[in-house]
């Protein structure tokens, strides 16, 4: 299922702004030209994260248990202006395609949801990584920081998290400012608490993400527990981890590799160090 499924919005008069949007962000040439202008602006964000303190405790521990690395899918080939659909002849203004940014966006997740990200190739990584500095540039400049509805506020926050992950300058603090605002409006927003807790645990802030981890847990979103069966481990406590990470495994028993990552730990083949950061 797809991962904004279950999130609607009524996008219809921000056409205007994601036009000039589109116009700013994509030059005719595909040269991309404001991507430094969008990095200047991400730069003005107040909010900035401290370098991890955490090597990647998730893929790690993947690797220690997955005996043959597995290829990811190759990412797609997308063009930004199809997020405006224009009225029909004879009409004014225009719509936002939700369905596009949402198919753009499971396709970045699936792979940069989790340091480090994992491509099929270097082509495939570089183009990520520009419609992901493009995307959060054209989004800002239509909502700007906080202007964007709740729909659009999370979607800006996941976006910023794969692009953290992406290693894209200022994403993190592009993605902490959205979910800051959303969890602001909307403190028990489900979907809100459990990415900024991943935010926040990729980022090494593990104590810090609990809280938000915790209550997307309590709330139904299963992943979470997974979430905080890793964070536990990073924290150097193994017996919490199994509990989380067991308690994932019964909700989804199809899922090879948490069994996996399961009897690594019981066996005492997971080990996690601490790091001054990921690079």
């Amino acid at each position: 299922m797809a991962i904004f499924s279950s999130i609607h919005a009524d996008l219809r008069g921000h056409f205007k702004g994601l036009q000039m949007a589109l116009i700013e962000w994509i030059a005719p040439s595909c040269g991309f030209d404001g991507r430094s202008d969008c990095r200047m602006r991400l730069r003005t964000l107040r909010h900035t994260f401290s370098p991890c303190q955490w090597f990647a405790i998730a893929w790690m521990a993947l690797a220690i248990c997955l005996p043959v690395r597995v290829m990811a899918a190759p990412y797609g080939s997308y063009d930004l202006r199809q997020l405006l659909v224009p009225a029909p002849a004879g009409g004014t203004g225009g719509t936002f395609s939700r369905r596009y940014l949402d198919a753009m966006l499971d396709d970045i997740a699936q792979h940069a949801a989790n340091y480090p990200p994992q491509f099929d190739s270097a082509a495939d990584r570089q183009r990520a990584q520009r419609d992901v500095t493009n995307l959060m540039g054209m989004l800002d400049t239509a909502f700007g920081a906080t202007g964007a509805p709740p729909e659009i506020l999370l979607r800006m926050g996941i976006l910023g998290a794969a692009g953290h992950n992406l290693d894209i300058p200022n994403a993190a603090a592009y993605a902490e400012a959205r979910f800051g605002k959303l969890l602001s409006a909307s403190p028990e927003h489900p979907f809100a608490n459990y990415h900024f807790g991943q935010l926040l645990a990729g980022s090494g802030r593990l104590k810090e993400a609990m809280p938000y981890l915790f209550k997307a847990r309590d709330k139904g979103v299963v992943p979470a527990s997974y979430a905080l069966g890793m964070a536990h481990l990073g924290l150097g406590d193994q017996q919490k981890a199994l509990v989380y990470l067991i308690e994932y495994q019964k909700a989804q028993p199809a899922d090879p590799n948490v069994g996996k990552l399961i009897l690594a730990i019981r066996e005492g083949k997971v080990e996690v160090r601490k790091t001054g950061g990921l690079k």
